[in-house]
């Protein structure tokens, strides 16, 4: 759906429902959503930084033929993970998952009401005073939540990987924001720090919207320690 058919429908929901489905996008009853599939990529991230980053693997490639096979893999893993990433902000779309458009959803007083309600609901059979600071802090952290997701979609880093991902993806010649102003190539790294800034938004808005939270950093411990008994272990051998 496109970005101002979307705004208008979502103007047009009462906040429960706008509540509701930001829940859903984040992740539903089928572990789908935008919480399970930043998981994913979070694995993913941990293969590309021992291919791309360190030396593990690299140093074993002497100037060869293989090198150009393995200068190719490297730009692959590296273009992958960009434009996985930047699925993650495509604009609002109410038939995407994006968080633009969860944050379009969950950017209405009445829904951050929604969310002060349930927390409270939640807590108040154990301590009144306690509902009402879980209550205000879940208000907080959606607001948060939703301005950080705002910054970060506006911000120059993103829109650089997202015209290169445009141009990858659709092989233009020229991009829409190429024909306003020249844009960037995105920088070394830049995925890494849009992937930490992604997960800290996601994790104010799950917090807040679903009432429950992820251990994030316990994860990406997970992951590093996995793709680095892989990759540590690699020996590679080149015939020519």
């Amino acid at each position: 759906m496109h970005k101002d058919k979307s705004l208008k429908e979502i103007q047009k929901m009462p906040p429960r429902e706008r509540w509701h489905l930001a829940r859903e996008k984040m992740s539903d009853d089928k572990n789908e959503g935008v919480v399970p599939t930043l998981l994913q990529h979070m694995r993913a991230h941990e293969n590309t930084y021992w291919l791309v980053y360190s030396p593990q693997i690299a140093n074993q490639i002497p100037d060869s033929y293989a090198a150009h096979a393995f200068s190719e893999l490297q730009r692959s893993v590296l273009h992958y993970e960009i434009v996985r990433l930047c699925t993650f902000w495509d604009a609002v779309d109410l038939d995407s998952r994006s968080i633009p458009t969860i944050a379009a959803l969950a950017d209405c007083s009445g829904v951050t009401q929604c969310v002060y309600d349930d927390h409270f609901t939640h807590y108040q059979n154990f301590d009144l005073g306690w509902s009402k600071e879980w209550g205000t802090k879940a208000r907080r952290r959606l607001r948060t939540g939703v301005r950080a997701a705002h910054e970060l979609e506006a911000s120059g880093t993103l829109r650089n990987a997202r015209n290169f991902r445009d141009k990858l993806a659709h092989q233009l010649e020229q991009t829409r924001e190429e024909k306003k102003a020249a844009v960037p190539r995105p920088r070394y790294g830049d995925e890494r720090r849009l992937l930490r800034k992604t997960v800290t938004i996601v994790n104010n808005l799950y917090l807040s919207l679903n009432g429950t939270g992820f251990d994030w950093d316990s994860a990406k411990e997970m992951h590093k320690r996995n793709a680095e008994s892989l990759w540590k272990g690699v020996n590679v051998k080149v015939l020519r």
